[in-house]
């Protein structure tokens, strides 16, 4: 029984961080058409850096998925992907990187290495193939990825050392 109650509490974590993605992204946002200014990556990395890089791969996937159906969007399965893979890679080179190493370096690294593929490679790509954006209008999106690592990587390090908020994501 235990497993189930387990398994429901997880369940209803990671749809309140598939919502908050949502909210995130979509309404707490700054448009200035390709680059996007918004938080709605930081849920993804927190349920693959708590849960693992699957459930970080399913949030990031279900939260762009709904959240483009609720916007009107046509769904790119592409920029699926690349919202997805944020959750995978943070997770699991979260997993994989040595606990030696200080909790501000892993998740740097984590964070860096979630945002060069999903952001940098993967929707560039996107944007490239798909809406046709030339690779020089693209570079700009580099700075944005590097100051949303900066910020992720501080407030996920905050939620983190908060035994509070971490208790309540784990119990």
């Amino acid at each position: 029984m235990k497993s189930t109650k387990n398994s429901t509490r997880t369940l209803t974590v990671l749809a309140l961080l598939i919502a908050m993605s949502i909210v995130f992204s979509r309404v707490l946002s700054i448009s200035t058409g390709f680059v996007r200014f918004n938080l709605g990556s930081l849920p993804v990395l927190l349920a693959g850096i708590v849960f693992g890089p699957g459930a970080g791969f399913a949030v990031g996937a279900l939260a762009d998925i709904i959240g483009g159906i609720l916007a009107g969007y046509a769904i790119n399965p592409l920029i699926t992907l690349g919202a997805a893979s944020i959750g995978l890679v943070g997770g699991w080179l979260w997993q994989t990187l040595p606990h030696t190493l200080r909790l501000g370096q892993r998740l740097l690294l984590s964070v860096v290495a979630a945002h060069v593929v999903g952001s940098i490679v993967i929707n560039s790509l996107a944007l490239h193939i798909f809406y046709g954006y030339a690779w020089s209008v693209l570079a700009a999106r580099v700075p944005n990825a590097l100051i949303l690592t900066a910020v992720n990587t501080v407030l996920l390090r905050l939620l983190m050392e908060n035994k509070a908020v971490m208790a309540a994501v784990k119990k």
